[in-house]
């Protein structure tokens, strides 16, 4: 519990942030409209010398556009920094993760999305992962992505809210 409100007043600092001024300039620090938040499920399993466990957690995070950074045309980048419960019961099992994300589109509505970081928690190292999104309005998409971290790979469904 203590590393989910952790997890929640980060994610709360960073849209803070976003109403910050810097030094004299009338300019927010972040702009507004390039702020996401988003949370989901995920099926999460590692894999021990005394067999496979899976268990249900869930995830919270924020997300920034940088869309500025020009990968290639087509390609859009963000960074994100979230929360994750990863669901199993035997001592801490969560943390902190920070991201870059590419994404792109595929067709319509749909597109897919990579990404590389950092997690900060009980499975502390790289971690990476790809996926699908889906469009469901101008201020909504479904993602579906597998991430793969040290000991723990996880099958997630995640729910983003464009600011």
């Amino acid at each position: 519990m203590k590393r989910i409100v952790t997890g929640i007043s980060l994610i709360m600092l960073t849209l803070n942030l976003a109403h910050a001024q810097e030094g004299k300039s009338s300019k927010p620090l972040l702009d507004r409209s390039e702020i996401s938040i988003g949370g989901g499920i995920a099926r999460n399993s590692i894999d021990t010398p005394f067999g496979d466990f899976t268990e249900t957690g869930v995830q919270f995070f924020a997300a920034y556009d940088l869309n500025r950074v020009n990968i290639m045309q087509g390609v859009n980048s963000s960074v994100e920094l979230g929360y994750m419960d990863y669901g199993f019961a035997r001592g801490d099992s969560g943390g902190l993760w920070v991201t870059g994300v590419i994404d792109g589109a595929i067709q319509n509505n749909f597109g897919w999305l990579a990404r590389l970081g950092l997690d900060l928690g009980d499975d502390s190292g790289i971690m990476f992962g790809a996926g699908v999104s889906f469009g469901i309005n101008r201020q909504m998409d479904l993602r579906g992505e597998y991430i793969i971290r040290d000991d723990i790979d996880s099958l997630q469904i995640n729910l983003i809210f464009h600011l």
